[in-house]
């Protein structure tokens, strides 16, 4: 430890006021506590993972889907990066076009329904094994609503995963 010694040849130790430290945290909390804003569609998702009890996927026999399911297939390359999407009958490239013809078309076919609808809207989103998890949080974020004119539309809210399939 560092000494002082004053004209008298005493030692001194030196000593840091902390009062104006402890005042700027204060105020740097303050600071972000207040700035900080809640995004309302963020992590709202209500989501189902499949259970995995060691049966594989064509050993299962899955009840058909109800009127309201849809069904999205998210197709990747060996890399992990999304090719395609597939909605129903619709193929759309995985691309800034195809996903802005996704969106429209999502939201044309959910949209219509109404806000009541959104509850009974269930989404099953069939991947393959080495994509991705941001593509998946994209494609999630787009089916289940958006916001508009500072309101959130909800389109489905209920989210869940078939078993993955390994591609060759």
């Amino acid at each position: 430890m560092f000494y002082r010694r004053n004209r008298k040849g005493a030692r001194v130790v030196p000593t840091a006021d902390m009062t104006p430290m402890i005042d700027m945290v204060f105020q740097l909390l303050i600071f972000f506590i207040l700035m900080f804003k809640i995004v309302a569609p963020e992590g709202d998702f209500s989501i189902k993972m499949p259970v995995n009890d060691g049966v594989t996927r064509d050993e299962l026999v899955l009840p058909p889907p109800p009127q309201t399911s849809v069904i999205v297939r998210l197709h990747a390359d060996s890399a992990g990066r999304m090719t395609d999407i597939g909605v129903g009958a619709h193929t759309f490239r995985a691309s800034e076009t195809g996903f802005r013809e996704m969106k429209n078309y999502v939201r044309t076919q959910l949209g219509s329904a109404g806000p009541a609808a959104a509850a009974a809207t269930k989404i099953e989103l069939d991947c393959d094994y080495n994509l991705r998890y941001t593509n998946v949080v994209k494609i999630i974020s787009l089916c289940t609503g958006y916001v508009e004119n500072g309101k959130v539309v909800k389109l489905a809210e209920k989210i869940e995963f078939r078993s993955p399939r390994k591609t060759d």
